[in-house]
This record gives structure tokens, sequence and C-alpha cells, in this order.
């Protein structure tokens, strides 16, 4: 076997912030051991595709990236892992271009497998099935020199078998990390120098109901604001069900906790939230958001939304393009309704056609276009801090003077001049122009 410190690894990612902690994890796994790491387009001698499946473009993609990579160097070992072969494992197995085949609860056996490989020796294509009794993968953290917002995956699974979702199927039972392991990634992260930390799970909000004793994200979240040295913690994505009264004080108490949720709706007609299999009505998605927004008027809201589910008519859809404009989100995520083998939506009667569904996507993708802009501007002449992630490239630019671009804390995304590099730092910055997806000020200090 060649030494692994003369092997390069490539890792491509698909779909959610879960996912991507994952990569990133097992990119620092790698590089422990010698490995280094380029891009996807880079010629690799180990390619690993961490697939999403939430729709059937998400699979067209991860079949796209296995084969891309086969092509890119036909010698290289792919491997791929995540819901996609959970959920469909005989496409994923039947694939000649995938070397490594593993599920959601296997990435901890990746590096062996690939190991094994590189000796020559067979490794079995099997998927695991989740059990009840199953736990929670932890993933080990390791630093990443190049950033300045740093992910932890602090829970897994879902219960709630939503009518179109297959993510129950791929992550299995809700599982979390412990409390103080939790905690002791968030202490190596704030000696690293990571300003924000942004806390990710697939039922994030029902942290720590599996553990004993029994923890809450409330209880993580007050922990957690005494780490040293993180001044920001950002959370990835809550079901509306799952603010309790608890979690909600404890964000609106604590500005540590970033200004910026997201809040997955789906849709906003109740008929069509009940088909849905959703825990919630557009009244109570309502009151919630004018509680959190009470507390907090600065609070940035973006959201999830599905068109085209089995059964939307025009008045179904035009209830749920008024409630969203109503409701002035920040930022909306659209998706087409995507039927999944293995759930109810998929057996029901009158499904979409396709043309209606593309109509529908690309009317409420120009809403949210229309409602990010109406956000943006609401800051103009505002002072706000930036932590700054990355430098710009600009043109006339001297050489003691950089554009840097970052987030606020409610998630708008600004660029500024520094006089010096100001990446990793939190700068304020008067807000004074718009522009599409960000905006332009000045640093004040």
């Amino acid at each position: 076997m060649r030494s692994l410190a003369a092997l390069k690894v490539a890792f491509q990612t698909l779909g959610c912030k879960v996912n991507y902690y994952e990569s990133e994890a097992l990119k620092g796994i790698f590089r422990q051991e010698g490995f280094e790491t380029v891009g996807f387009k880079d010629k690799a001698d180990v390619y690993v595709i961490n697939t999403c499946s939430v729709t059937h473009q998400a699979d067209r993609k991860s079949r796209q990236a296995i084969r891309r990579a086969k092509r890119r160097n036909p010698r290289a070992i792919v491997a791929v892992m995540g819901c996609y072969p959970q959920v469909s494992p005989d496409e994923i197995i039947s694939l000649p271009e995938a070397d490594i085949v593993l599920g959601t609860g296997q990435r901890l056996s990746l590096l062996e497998s690939v190991k094994r490989k590189l000796k020559g020796e067979d490794v079995a294509k099997e998927i695991a099935p989740y059990g009840q009794a199953a736990v929670f993968e932890d993933l080990p953290w390791v630093p990443e020199q190049k950033r300045t917002r740093a992910f932890l995956k602090i829970q897994d699974g879902c219960d709630q078998f939503c009518s179109y979702c297959i993510i129950p199927l791929a992550r299995g039972p809700i599982r979390s990390i412990p409390l103080e392991k939790g905690m002791e990634y968030l202490r190596e992260m704030g000696r690293f120098g990571y300003k924000e930390v942004v806390l990710t799970g697939i039922r994030l909000g029902l942290y720590g109901r599996d553990l004993q004793p029994p923890q809450s994200l409330a209880s993580f979240l007050l922990k957690a604001l005494t780490v040293p040295g993180i001044e920001r913690i950002r959370l990835s994505s809550v079901e509306p069900a799952d603010f309790d009264d608890e979690v909600i004080k404890v964000i609106i108490n604590n500005e540590k906790i970033c200004r910026h949720l997201h809040i997955s709706l789906q849709s906003g007609d109740d008929g069509i939230l009940k088909k849905m299999g959703r825990s919630y009505d557009t009244a109570f998605y309502t009151a919630l958001l004018n509680k959190l927004r009470e507390g907090m008027p600065d609070l940035a809201v973006s959201t999830d939304v599905i068109v085209g589910f089995p059964g939307e008519k025009a008045d179904n859809f035009q209830r749920s393009y008024e409630f969203i404009k109503k409701n002035a989100f920040s930022r909306l995520h659209v998706f087409k309704y995507s039927p999944r083998r293995g759930t109810k939506a998929m057996q029901m009667s009158c499904q979409v056609a396709p043309e209606i569904k593309e109509k529908r996507s690309g009317k409420m993708i120009a809403l949210g276009e229309e409602l990010s802009r109406t956000f943006q501007e609401k800051f103009l002449g505002r002072t706000l801090a930036v932590l700054f992630e990355k430098k710009r490239k600009a043109k006339a630019m001297n050489k003691r003077t950089h554009l840097h671009e970052g987030f606020t804390s409610n998630y708008l995304r600004v660029q500024a001049l520094t006089p010096d590099d100001w990446k990793g730092k939190l700068g304020e910055v008067r807000l004074d122009k718009s522009f599409r997806g960000y905006l332009r000020g000045t640093l004040v200090r």
C-alpha cells in the first residue's frame, strides 16, 4: 500500500448542513492520517461523495458526482455514503463506479474501508439498517484553520414521518450528543479562535430528549453561552412545533444567539399542511413568528416551502403565496414536490403536473427574491456587527486596503473595505447600499 501521506482525497457534499458537518469531520480524520485534501474537480486517489436523497434531483446529482469522479481518475477509489445509499442501497450498490458504499450510520468506518481497499482487499457493500437502539455517531471535530465559522452536529434522526419525507428512513431515530461531549467540542472551537458556531441537527429542537438524564436545546444553549471565545451561536433549523417557551426565552434573552432562525413552513395552506402530516397550522405558525419578533425586532426568519404537493390546487397555492408574503420572510428555499418511494404522498391521487410545478416554483422564487431585497433594505443606514469570513477581490485596491465579506447576526451578507486583514474579526459596519443578495457598507470600528 502506498504511503497515505502521498495520497489525495476529495469530497463532494450534497444536501444539508448536517451533511456538511459530517464531511468536514471526515476531512479532518483523513488529514490526520496524512492525506492531502483537494478540490473535487482535481485529480485525487480517493473521492468521497456524501449524498442527499431528499428529492429525485438530489439522487440524480449524487449519481452524476459518482460517475464524474471515476471519469476524472479511473484508478481512484470512489466511496459513496449518506442518505441515498441508506434509503436506496440497491441503486448505489449496482453502480460499477462505487467501490465503497456506506449508509448514514457507518461514516466512522470510511477511513478503514479506504485503507483496506488500498491494500487490494474486498470491502463488502452493505448498509446497516437502523433499530431503536441506534446511538449517536460521534464524528470527532477537527479544526480547519482557513475558516472562521465552525459547525457542530449535536442531534441526528427524526420520528415525525411527514407524508412526503424519507428523512426518518434515511437518518433513523432521534439521537443526541451527550451534553458534556458537545461542550468539549465547543471549548476546542473557542480555543482555536472560531468566533461563531452553527449548531446543526436533523430535528435540532428535540436535542437531548433521548439522553439520560434528559436534556433540551435550551439547556444546551445555556451552557454553550458560557464557553470562552465563542461570540456567536447560530441555530441551523428548528421545526415550528419544537419551539417551547423555555427555548424561546433563552433565544430572546441572549444576544449571543444569532438573530436568524430557519423555521420550516412547507406550505401556507392549512389543507395542504394537514395532507403533509405537519404538526401545526398557519395560526400556530403565525403566533410563533409574532412571539419571536416581539422579542427580537431585527430577527430574520428564513423558511422552506414545497410547491406542487399532491392535491395542491390554484387556490391552495395562492393562499400559501399570500401567507408567505404577509409574514415577510427574509429568505425562501423553494422545492418542487418530488415523489419519494416509501412515503405516503407518493400514493396520493391528484399528483400535480410538472409544468404547473415549474410555474408555481418560478412565482414563489420571485417572491422570495422580493422579500429578501425588502428585508435587506430595512437596514440601510443602520450600523451592525459583521463577522468577516473571507477576502474578496476588488479593482483599484491598494495594498493596505482590502474588501472583506461576512455576515451580521441576522444573516445579512455584507461587504466592506478594511484597512488590513479582517478575516475572523468582528467589525461594526454602517450599511450604505443594497445589491442583489448582499449589502455594501463602511467599517466604522
